[in-house]
């Protein structure tokens, strides 16, 4: 296990669950169910577009066939935090209270909650990304322990989501807790003093309000991406084979990685919104031809700094002072440098994938069997057009 995270470079933050449930369809042909598919799909999408993948270790870390060889290739490791878990808990308290009120302690391999269908049984996807939010905030007290569990489950994600933060890490959420992130994060930016907003808008020295940059922080874009699963499938003679094809497949992609690695780079540095407006459009350019044809997508929205003296200050025992409010006692300058560089929530989106789910569905017939293929196609078409609306929702896309 390695000591600290690495950042400063293209790296993420996964789970462990991610992997366990990417593994598990590989060696047990019999747990193919949608949750686990599309993890399988989404770390495949991980090891293409980053650098590397961190997790977060734990007494029972999870080892695989599968995690084995990525970490054997320098793709795939685990780390203990620079923060104790005492600090990481005083950390959470002293965020935004819509973020801190949904962090809950933990790490390692805990379940996904979903449901064959992808989603959380009980419940309702229909409703918005706000009342989706306020159905979790709901759950445990009274509840049974099975609700407790979902519960902590989603707060744990966003635990994740603030230590991939505190080190500089971007973070791959597991399928299951995207939308439960991207509502908390959308909450978050919009629960922050207007003070704060006013002087980051004047650090920018732009003709902007403080609700200029209210839009532009909660805004989330999609960036295209190669069709990774797909092509990892379509080459692998079966299950075993998968992780080779993958290495090969990422190999393949060599220059969308480098173009991906430093369009994050170039967005940290930029000093303006509307600097940061033309690199997205003209890497969204680059992106889409190093994808090649039917390329897919994720979404990007960007996290708060977790800056090493914010963490500091809000780690310390004896200190009151909120992450707010240390942050608007701060000279401009550092505001600016605080604002620009923000890691990045990479968000797997399934609307991309459900005009080819007749493709994925030959795919997984021929690797899994024609009686799991089929069940996949039903469940993905039962979730695919409420994760759509959730995630269309809270995106913008710059202009």
């Amino acid at each position: 296990m390695d000591a600290v995270a690495g950042n400063g470079q293209n790296v993420a933050l996964v789970t462990q669950t991610l992997m366990a449930n990417a593994s598990g369809v590989l060696s047990r042909p019999e747990a193919l169910a949608l949750p686990r598919f599309l993890d399988l799909c989404s770390l495949c999408e991980a090891v293409v577009l980053l650098d590397r993948m961190e997790a977060l270790g734990a007494s029972g870390e999870y080892v695989s066939g599968l995690s084995s060889l990525l970490a054997r290739e320098g793709l795939y490791r685990t780390f203990a935090p620079a923060l104790s878990r005492d600090e990481v808990r005083r950390v959470a308290l002293r965020l935004p209270d819509e973020l801190a009120k949904r962090v809950t302690d933990g790490s390692g391999n805990d379940p996904s909650a979903a449901g064959e269908t992808g989603a959380v049984a009980g419940l309702d996807y229909t409703t918005g990304l706000n009342d989706l939010l306020a159905q979790v905030d709901g759950l445990g007290g009274y509840a049974s322990a099975g609700d407790a569990s979902v519960k902590d489950r989603m707060y744990r994600g966003n635990s994740y989501l603030v230590v991939a933060a505190a080190h500089g890490l971007d973070y791959f959420p597991d399928f299951d807790r995207v939308p439960f992130v991207a509502g908390t994060l959308q909450k978050t930016y919009r629960s922050l003093p207007r003070q704060l907003y006013d002087k980051i808008a004047e650090s920018l020295e732009e003709p902007l309000t403080g609700g200029d940059v209210v839009a532009e922080w909660t805004a989330m874009s999609t960036i295209p991406i190669p069709p990774v699963a797909a092509l990892v499938l379509s080459r692998a003679s079966s299950l075993e084979n998968i992780p080779e094809q993958l290495l090969r497949v990422r190999d393949e992609f060599s220059g969308y990685r480098r173009y991906f690695g430093d369009f994050k780079a170039e967005l940290q540095a930029a000093d303006t919104i509307r600097e940061r407006r033309k690199l997205l459009a003209r890497y969204r350019t680059l992106l889409e031809e190093a994808s090649g044809p039917r390329r897919e997508a994720v979404s990007v929205t960007e996290m708060l700094n977790l800056t090493e003296k914010a963490v500091k200050v809000a780690a310390a025992p004896t200190l009151p002072t909120s992450y707010s409010a240390l942050l608007v006692t701060q000279p401009v300058d550092w505001i600016r440098r605080w604002w620009c560089r923000r890691p990045l929530a990479i968000l797997f989106r399934l609307d991309t994938k459900m005009p080819k789910l007749p493709e994925y569905q030959q795919l997984a017939a021929r690797l899994w069997g024609p009686g799991p293929a089929a069940r996949l196609h039903d469940q993905a078409a039962a979730h695919g057009a409420n994760m759509q609306k959730l995630l269309s929702e809270a995106e913008v896309t710059f202009h």
